[in-house]
């Protein structure tokens, strides 16, 4: 507690010292839109997201793209994190995991940026820190004619770690296409490539020793790797099928639209692998009996084929016949091939077991104009056939206040009925096997939202029956019927600029009923504390603060390599964790750089280690320099 209060006391301390004369306000951000897919076809999008130039948490720079503010990690970027902000994934199709398992190491072939620059935008970002970290990004986006716009990028993690056996060396292509010939069709192309390659260590073996004394850093894998391989590639059509009214040649003419017409067509390959050259350790599922007893090469390899085909009612940029409700009615098919090793018998030649899936979605979206006062939207779809047969998801809002209104009310209530991620029902590893026939999970779920300049509020209740997940011993498990689990959550955002001192914060708290399932920390807490100024006549722009962030004790998940999974444990408790990060973000011109001290703590206090993820420490302190060179001609 003394430590939390002294670290609080250098900071207002530096803060005060910064001449109050000094200020200044950024250059506004960048003219490059950017677009979503969803975006692109959305009737009722205004285009108003531009390209970020500003110096506001650019200090944050993990690709990392799950919350920014709330997660655990393995204490080196590019491996597996764990979201600590409860939430569920209202539109969750077929799924070997709960969740993606690299968000923002690797691309996703269904959450892109398409940049229309008015001629060329590209941007080299690389960041350097202790243990030789590097991170490196090359974006380029171009016009290559009036209405063809066309971008790359190229992401590379390299990072041994700060301690043993957590390296990460991961890279990430990704191409995208924007073409439209007319008025009436669009077509989107898009191609990404990923390679993540983790080294697992299990985690300490001996946490109390390693924090006597770190020669003594003992881990359960020496020799583990898990490493994950996607290819994909999606085109997606816009058609607006029409009878043109009267002379083309007369001013009034007018065209009678039969609504707009999307067919996209996905393929996905995924390969996940987990290697051990060492015999099995006996750390994990100690009462199994390994199919291989001098080493484990576990591989799951997945083909995903997928087409939809929607209607919808109005098409987008259609500002001068815009209806007060939009309709869109859609229809999926998706293609699932699972091939896994054949491990049922002990000492049978290893052979593979193939499962092929083809399952129907229809689905139906409404949505009415959102510059009007109040406005509404919903979504639901059902799947026929398949690993997910009968899943459901129907979800619905009212919006109280326009899209361009400072102040605005959501209220949102959705329901799911779903299956087991795949991997909970069915998976074969040299570890472990398992063929489990669960039950239909059933989510509710009941949402609140108030916006109001840079405050926003969000209040959520959940009520989860029968839901599916990891427990004590890393088994699937199901809980029974009447012991639904409750989770309420309450976050607040909000932003202050007294001055040249700037403030950010992110709270959230969070309660569940239920002590068996999975655990989130009751409160989590991030600030941003910064001074915004320019020197040299606004020749340059700084930022000199703090981040802190604050989570309370509470029993942490653990994490288990050979599922890449985070499962329940009892045995550890976290204490209240308090990190404190130093920065300076500067801008000179179309340069970006931050030069930041992580987790400062370490240089003031000799205390042990911080496990977000039991038992892998973080770094006590560790020095980043990162910089973005943004190119516009």
């Amino acid at each position: 507690m003394l430590r939390n209060v002294f670290l609080v006391g250098v900071w207002f301390s530096m803060v005060l010292l910064i001449p109050l004369t000094v200020s200044g306000e950024e250059d506004p951000p960048s003219v490059v839109p950017w677009f979503t897919e969803a975006d692109l076809f959305n009737p009722y999008f205004d285009g108003d997201l531009y390209l970020d130039t500003t110096l506001s948490g650019f200090q944050r720079y993990d690709y990392y793209s799950g919350d920014p503010y709330f997660f655990a990690g393995k204490g080196n970027v590019g491996h597996v994190n764990r979201s600590l902000a409860f939430d569920i994934n209202r539109k969750q199709h077929f799924s070997l995991y709960p969740d993606n398992i690299f968000p923002g190491y690797t691309y996703s072939i269904s959450d892109l940026r398409y940049y229309r620059p008015d001629f060329v935008y590209s941007e080299l970002f690389y960041v350097t820190g202790s243990e030789n970290e590097q991170l490196f990004t090359a974006r380029h986006n171009q016009r290559f004619h009036e209405d063809v716009y066309g971008g790359m990028e190229y992401q590379v993690v390299n990072s041994p770690g700060y301690y043993s056996r957590v390296r990460s060396r991961n890279a990430s292509l990704l191409l995208t296409l924007d073409f439209t010939p007319s008025d009436r069709y669009q077509v989107l192309g898009s191609f990404v490539a990923n390679r993540v390659q983790n080294m697992e260590s299990g985690g300490l073996q001996d946490h109390l020793g390693f924090e006597e004394d770190e020669v003594r850093d003992s881990v359960f894998l020496y020799d583990a790797a898990s490493r994950f391989r996607e290819l994909a590639f999606r085109i997606h059509q816009s058609y607006e099928p029409g009878i043109q009214l009267g002379n083309d040649t007369l001013e009034n003419d007018r065209f009678l639209s039969f609504g707009v017409l999307r067919h996209s067509a996905e393929y996905r390959r995924e390969a996940y692998v987990f290697e051990d050259v060492g015999m099995p350790s006996p750390a994990f599922y100690p009462h199994e009996s390994p199919f291989n007893e001098q080493f484990t090469y576990d591989s799951t390899l997945v083909h995903v084929l997928e087409n939809r085909l929607s209607w919808s009612s109005q098409v987008a940029g259609s500002e001068d016949r815009r209806f007060p409700l939009n309709l869109t009615v859609f229809l999926a098919h998706r293609l699932v091939n699972i091939r896994q090793p054949d491990l049922a018998e002990q000492g049978a030649e290893e052979l593979f077991r193939n499962e092929r899936f083809s399952q129907f979605e229809p689905g139906v979206e409404v949505r009415s104009d959102p510059e009007l006062f109040l406005s509404i939207d919903g979504f639901a779809k059902y799947t026929y056939g398949g690993y997910n047969d009968e899943d459901l998801s129907i979800m619905g809002g009212i919006n109280a206040g326009r899209v361009s209104d400072a102040s605005r009310l959501r209220l949102e209530a959705a329901y799911l009925e779903r299956k087991a991620p795949y991997f909970y029902s069915r998976f074969n590893s040299n570890y472990v096997r398992w063929n489990n026939d669960f039950s239909t999970s059933r989510t509710l779920n009941l949402n609140v939202r108030y916006s109001w300049n840079n405050l926003s509020l969000r209040g959520d209740y959940y009520l989860l029956s029968r839901p599916v997940f990891l427990n004590a011993a890393a088994y699937p498990v199901q809980l029974p019927r009447g012991n639904a689990v409750s989770v309420w959550t309450a976050r607040l955002s909000a932003g202050f600029e007294p001055g040249v001192f700037r403030t950010k914060h992110e709270l959230l708290y969070q309660f569940m009923d239920q002590r068996h399932y999975e655990q989130f920390p009751r409160w989590i807490s991030n600030h941003s504390f910064y001074a915004a100024f320019s020197l040299f006549e606004e020749a340059l722009f700084a930022h000199l603060g703090f981040d802190v962030r604050y989570n309370a004790p509470y029993e942490p998940m653990a994490y288990m390599p050979m599922l890449r999974q985070f499962y329940r444990q009892y045995d550890y408790e976290s204490d209240h964790v308090f990190l404190v990060d130093a920065f300076v973000n500067a801008r000179i011109s179309r340069a970006r750089l931050f030069v930041k001290f992580q987790h400062l703590a370490g240089l003031v206090f000799d205390h042990g280690p911080v496990y977000d993820i039991p038992f892998y420490p973080l770094p006590e302190a560790m020095f980043k320099f990162g910089v973005s060179w943004m190119f516009f001609d």
